[in-house]
């Protein structure tokens, strides 16, 4: 028992709040430095002094303990807390790009500040006040930083988000039942705080399990994305190769419904090779992102669009037939044929496709599939190009959709 209680000491849960928050600051610090291109570098720069500020504030506290004391101590190490707990707050806003509309609460926070600072130089140190003065303002600041963390937008870090929110929530409830407690007990003296162990301990579980929190939601951030990318086309954002062939291939092995039938539409964008020479290579990057962009518009889930080489794009339709895939080639075809690409500032770039199709059933092979559409492709690539050639037209005659 002796032990537990000099280890509860209010003097040794203040060295440890000051250590543990110390070593959050410099993660979140490590992270800046290393993680410097992510999008959510501000909020971990936030984090870091957040935490920074917390460490100063517990140090500053135990100074006394070290004959080191001076006028409005005590006032300057809460503050530097308080501070460090409305930067907390700031940091989740912007981690999670939140808009900024806390200026009600922080204004509230800075009047209950200025209260508290205002009182202690004209009167000096009154603990109960510190005590209440400090808990509602942190309190106020933990409770809009808690439902920050539970509106949490992102699937992937909602769970993590929750369960700090879940600690923001302790903590604030913490923060006033001290505040409760000084208001109401009649026991309750500027003298002595026998509920500081409890406020200390609180704060130290806070500090332990926000920093494990955070780095869980980075780790579930960077496996989003890292899936995101492996699915996702780098400079058009639309699906790449790797999904185009797995739904492919899975469609095309399903042969639980023989009647329905799939069809396969390569899509080339015409002597893109000029386009590169005459605009180089950002303007052929513009040209490509904005024809992905125009083609993804019109095609509708359940059929989908992928970027499968350099200027190739790739639909997959479901449960079609010959006719519909007849028109929505030539819509495709058309819609590019009329759109003007904008390269630079001022010039407007015309593109023309071509498109070659092939309509398949369940059970027939994908790279059969494929081959069938890259030979049409060829066929409206000899013909002239700007058309789309159905598969079919390759033993039926030379005439094609236009």
């Amino acid at each position: 028992m002796e032990t537990l209680a000099r280890l509860t000491h209010a003097g040794t849960l203040l060295i440890v709040n000051a250590l543990l928050a110390a070593l959050s600051s410099a993660i979140f610090t490590a992270l800046h430095l290393s993680l410097r291109k992510t999008r959510h570098i501000r909020g971990l720069a936030l984090w870091a002094a957040s935490h920074a500020l917390i460490a100063t504030g517990f140090s500053a506290l135990v100074l006394p303990a070290f004959g080191i004391t001076f006028f409005g101590l005590a006032l300057l190490g809460n503050l530097l807390i308080d501070l460090g707990t409305a930067f907390g707050l700031v940091a989740v806003l912007v981690y999670f790009e939140h808009p900024l509309r806390v200026g009600r609460v922080l204004f509230v926070a800075a009047i209950i500040g200025a209260v508290e600072v205002l009182y202690v130089l004209n009167r000096g140190e009154d603990l109960g006040l510190m005590v209440v003065a400090g808990g509602s303002l942190k309190g106020l600041l933990t409770v809009a930083t808690a439902i920050a963390f539970w509106r949490c937008r992102d699937e992937a870090q909602r769970l993590a988000a929750r369960v700090a929110a879940t600690f923001h929530f302790l903590w604030a409830a913490a923060l006033f039942l001290r505040v409760s407690w000084w208001e109401l007990h009649p026991l309750a003296s500027g003298s002595h705080d026998p509920t500081s162990a409890f406020g200390l301990l609180s704060r130290l579980l806070l500090t332990w399990v926000i920093t494990p929190c955070i780095l869980w939601m980075l780790s579930r951030q960077f496996d989003a994305e890292l899936i995101q990318l492996a699915k996702e086309d780098p400079l058009t954002g639309i699906a790449n190769r790797r999904v185009m062939w797995e739904l492919g291939e899975r469609v095309a092995a399903d042969t639980s419904q023989p009647a329905r039938r799939f069809a396969v539409l390569i899509v080339d964008v015409d002597h893109f090779k000029r386009i590169n020479d005459r605009w180089g290579h950002p303007g052929g990057d513009e040209a490509l992102k904005t024809i992905a962009a125009l083609l993804h518009r019109l095609t509708q889930a359940p059929n989908l669009l992928a970027r499968v080489g350099g200027e190739e794009f790739m639909v997959l339709m479901v449960d079609t037939n010959e006719q519909a895939v007849q028109d929505f080639a030539e819509e495709l075809r058309s819609a590019v044929q009329a759109f003007s690409v904008t390269v630079g500032s001022e010039h407007a770039l015309r593109c023309t496709v071509s498109i070659g199709h092939h309509l398949f059933h369940g059970g027939d092979s994908w790279n059969n599939a494929v081959t069938m559409a890259d030979q049409a492709l060829y066929e409206a690539k000899r013909r002239g190009r700007n058309r789309a050639v159905a598969s079919a037209a390759l033993h039926d005659g030379p005439e094609a959709s236009h």
